[in-house]
């Protein structure tokens, strides 16, 4: 069983756990936004964002251009709290939808990349490579 597998095994087991706590109203408002937020930003999240969405990331971004241009442009008109609140709702709604756990999960991942929801969750693992060129003193030794 490969990495991605394994993380995605682990990443279905939480949010059948989660689903059943949500489904019985013990896990609701707030505390579901923290879960959900604790689940997607995991990890086993960041390791199947990274071998199965990243790579697609530009066409996910197209066809939800292509398929609802109207909320596209209405989203990047919203302010930033804004479009969080939209995007836990959406979240929230997806709790709400019957399936495959791990399609739900590979939705929800697919939905964090979009541009503008993609500051909410710390998915992207990059980083970034600093400049370590030497940089001269402005004082010398001799003065």
């Amino acid at each position: 069983m490969s990495a991605v597998e394994k993380a995605m095994e682990r990443l279905s087991g939480r949010m059948i756990t989660l689903d059943d706590l949500y489904r019985r109203g013990i896990v609701t408002g707030t505390l579901l936004r923290k879960q959900i937020k604790s689940l997607l930003s995991s990890r086993d999240a960041r390791t199947v964002y990274t071998e199965t969405i990243e790579s697609d990331k530009k066409a996910i971004k197209i066809l939800s251009r292509v398929e609802d241009p109207v909320g596209w442009r209405e989203l990047f008109a919203k302010n930033r709290d804004e479009r969080e609140c939209i995007f836990y709702d959406t979240l929230e709604d997806m709790m709400n939808t019957e399936g495959n756990h791990r399609e739900r999960i590979l939705l929800m991942l697919q939905l964090a990349c979009l541009p503008f929801y993609s500051g909410f969750l710390p998915l992207n693992t990059r980083k970034e490579k600093t400049a370590s060129a030497v940089k001269p003193s402005r004082l010398s030794v001799l003065d």
